[in-house]
């Protein structure tokens, strides 16, 4: 009985290992499997391009695709066997659905995708100068800077979409103070597209790549810095202005052994009635640049005793003059904004009955006319601003 036993089990062991054999070799059974990250090709971008149109926006970059196929070619299909397609042809501006066409390889089927459609964002396609601005890096030095004899290109034309265009607000070239010596050179520098917080801008193409940069490296000097502030009369507002006394420029030897003091372009206060900070601008002399440390000063305006208020009027509240007796003026409707500075006591006891709004229509014919529109206010000493500046006047 024992003896049987040990047969059958024989027997058993032989068959299981027959079938498995079978299995393995026999290329009908299937298997399953997930390809994942497989690219998705956007493509005919030129039909957009076509249509002055470009796309700003793709946020999926790839898909995750499961799939079947026969055992015999598990280790034989690769990611680039299959291709994922997005079609950009037709996509108008703003976002879009777009589904996405799936190739597969022979004798494979699919079973799902992870992304079905993907949203496309198009915009404007934009061109734009922007101005080159040359940045010195790596300056360790206190007594000598980097001095710019020349750039090749003052600025270089951005391509792009609309919106990353317009926030590009210059191309950045770094020189590397370490490469540059006592003797005239000159660098081949690439462009950096920056917004106004020094942030790369990405997906911007530029007709130029790099810029030629003309250095030397040239000593640095300390001088007194004339600051001229003009409009600071008025007797209803206190304005205290805090002005940089020195300023580090750079230049030959020679330049700078001529130069005591640097003075800026006149400062206008008059219009400022609330804490304000100005950007300077220093009037150099020819072969002299402000160093880094120096670059971009600014003054300080904090204003007291000073108030703004807003008003709005509307076509009702304009008074024409020279009215003829046989003509009946009609002003177009309008809104107007007006918006008045000073004494922060005067600025508060004014109502809309301190304003005068008119406009002259003598001698005009029958039709619509542009004409200029005035408006003061019966207080003196008030900075006033309104807009728009011109309505129209229809004459019947």
């Amino acid at each position: 009985m024992l003896k049987n036993n040990k047969i059958n089990l024989v027997i058993a062991l032989l068959a299981a290992i027959c079938l498995w054999a079978y299995v393995l070799g026999d290329d009908s059974s299937s298997y399953g499997g997930t390809m994942r990250n497989v690219p998705i090709n956007y493509v005919n971008a030129e039909a957009l391009e076509k249509a002055g149109l470009v796309v700003l926006d793709t946020p999926s970059e790839s898909v995750n695709i499961s799939y079947t196929g026969q055992r015999s070619l598990k280790n034989k299909v690769k990611a680039k066997d299959f291709k994922v397609t997005a079609d950009l042809e037709g996509l108008k501006e703003g976002e879009n659905t777009v589904k996405l066409m799936v190739e597969k390889p022979e004798n494979v089927d699919i079973k799902s995708v992870s992304l079905q459609k993907v949203t496309v964002v198009v915009d404007k396609l934009a061109e734009e100068y922007k101005p080159v601005n040359v940045v010195i890096t790596n300056q360790t030095s206190d007594d000598s800077e980097p001095y710019i004899v020349q750039v090749s290109r003052e600025k270089v034309k951005v391509r792009g979409a609309e919106t990353l265009v317009n926030s590009v607000t210059a191309l950045n070239a770094s020189v590397d103070a370490g490469k540059v010596g006592n003797t005239m050179k000159s660098l081949n520098i690439e462009l950096v597209p920056v917004d106004r917080k020094g942030e790369v801008v990405d997906n911007v193409t530029l007709e130029f790549e790099n810029v030629s940069i003309t250095t030397i490296m040239h000593d640095k000097k300390t001088v007194t810095l004339n600051v001229p502030i003009t409009g600071n009369q008025n007797t209803f507002v206190t304005r205290e202005i805090s002005v940089p006394k020195t300023i580090t420029i750079k230049g030959t030897d020679e330049l700078l052994s001529q130069i005591g003091s640097i003075t800026c372009k006149p400062v206008d206060v008059s219009d400022i009635f609330e804490d304000t900070v100005i950007n300077i601008e220093p009037l150099l002399p020819e072969g002299i640049e402000v160093a880094t440390d120096s670059q971009h000063l600014q003054i300080t305006v904090a204003v007291a005793g000073a108030a703004t208020r807003d008003f709005t009027f509307t076509e009702n509240d304009i008074v024409l003059e020279g009215v003829d007796e046989d003509i009946i003026p009609t002003v177009e409707d309008v809104t107007v904004k007006v918006s008045v500075s000073g004494n922060a006591e005067v600025i508060e006891q004014i109502s809309e009955d301190d304003f005068r709004l008119y406009a002259d229509v003598s001698g005009l014919d029958p039709g619509t006319h542009t004409v200029e529109l005035k408006c003061i206010c019966e207080n003196k000493g008030l900075e006033l601003e309104y807009n728009p500046s011109v309505i129209k006047v229809i004459i019947e």
